[in-house]
């Protein structure tokens, strides 16, 4: 295990970290946006999503307050209606989201990279830091840079933040989660028995709802069940992956912050119509503008594709897929927006209406002579 940069950076009693890894994880993001331009909003249930009237869309999160109600994030917009129909909703489309959000989102996000150069993005609310070699120039210890981040995050933004801090970026990601909302949570990987053993194994990065059942079935209901097994029932249960689980709960899987599986090779982008659709021209015209955005996207950031791909879903739920590969890489509209054309009208002919339509690029690279795709899209 690769940790330290020297022997031991921080010791506060029995708390001793051979690495600082800071996450960073904004609280009911969209929703504390609402609340900040509309201040009426605060103190209760508010959900940012779909449109209940038409009982279309998922709930892009919601306040601590909706969540009282039994509300998550991805629950489909009409179960949280009948949940919660008191609650205030607000519909956003992806156009808001990435328009409003987003510029909230890059002002927390400056803000973050000038306390470490050592920064990675994890989606529109998240991030992670390495602050092995800055933490002390703000503080005492970690603790304080985090609440200095925590406090001008608030200040200059009115928006609020949780942070966890540990020795690898899973067991920060639990770490944040522990005093949700506005809290700081730190954890060495020596404390990790006393604060983390008792929480289930869905905490664990990367362990959704049906692996969280395998598991439990298995006997491994919590992080502690993994930790404390030994190796050899581990695998015998789970194989390589099992040992994987087990690694994150010892505080042992360390990857570099900026550290990423591979370059992304896809972008893409759909839209749920208010109504199914049957007219067509409302459906290419559609089309044609996710399409355009997307190459747009891959211009701008000097990307090529050699695949293209749509995805369109009738009433009923009803899906089919679609993809063509070109001879070379390439980004001009004109092509690219042709054989989407083409793709589409195949089901022209349909008599179903239309739900949802999607288009996807994939294969992607970057022009010779530009930087990493990393560098773009983390």
């Amino acid at each position: 295990m690769v940790l330290a940069k020297q022997d031991v950076y921080f010791s506060e009693k029995e708390q001793t970290f051979n690495s600082i890894i800071l996450y960073m994880d904004l609280d009911a993001f969209f929703a504390s946006v609402e609340i900040r331009e509309n201040p009426d909003l605060a103190g209760i249930p508010l959900v940012v999503g779909g449109n209940p009237k038409t009982k279309r869309g998922v709930v892009s999160t919601c306040s601590y307050e909706a969540r009282k109600f039994g509300l998550h994030s991805g629950m489909p917009i009409s179960t949280a209606y009948r949940k919660c129909p008191n609650g205030i909703y607000v519909c956003s489309s992806r156009e808001i989201a990435f328009q409003n959000y987003h510029e909230e989102s890059e002002k927390v996000m400056t803000i973050l990279k000038e306390y470490s150069t050592q920064f990675q993005g994890a989606g529109i609310d998240e991030a992670y830091l390495d602050l092995t070699n800055t933490w002390d120039q703000y503080g005492d210890t970690p603790r304080d840079i985090a609440k200095a981040i925590q406090n001008r995050i608030e200040q200059e933004l009115r928006l609020s933040v949780s942070i966890g801090i540990a020795e690898t970026k899973s067991i920060a990601k639990i770490a944040s989660d522990l005093n949700k909302p506005k809290g700081i949570a730190v954890v060495s990987n020596s404390e990790i028995s006393k604060k983390l053993h008792l929480l289930p194994v869905r905490k664990i990065i990367g362990v959704g709802k049906k692996t969280e059942q395998t598991l439990i079935k298995k006997g491994l209901a919590t992080i502690g069940d993994i930790a404390t097994s030994s190796r050899e029932k581990i695998f015998l249960l789970l194989g390589d992956y099992g040992l994987h689980l087990q690694k994150i709960t010892h505080g042992l899987n360390y990857k570099p912050v900026g550290f990423f599986r591979g370059e992304r090779k896809s972008i893409s982008s759909e839209r749920t119509f208010g109504t199914d659709q049957n007219d067509w021209v409302v459906i290419e015209t559609q089309v044609k503008n996710i399409t355009q955005k997307i190459v747009a996207r891959l211009q701008k950031h000097a990307l090529l594709t050699r695949t293209v791909s749509i995805k369109i879903r009738f009433e009923g739920y009803i899906t089919f897929t679609r993809s063509f590969s070109f001879n070379n890489h390439l980004a001009e509209e004109s092509a690219i927006l042709k054989r989407v054309m083409l793709l589409l009208e195949e089901f022209r002919s349909s008599t179903k209406k239309v739900r949802l339509i999607g288009v996807k690029v994939a294969s992607l690279k970057k022009e010779e002579g530009q930087t990493s795709l990393t560098d773009f899209l983390h």
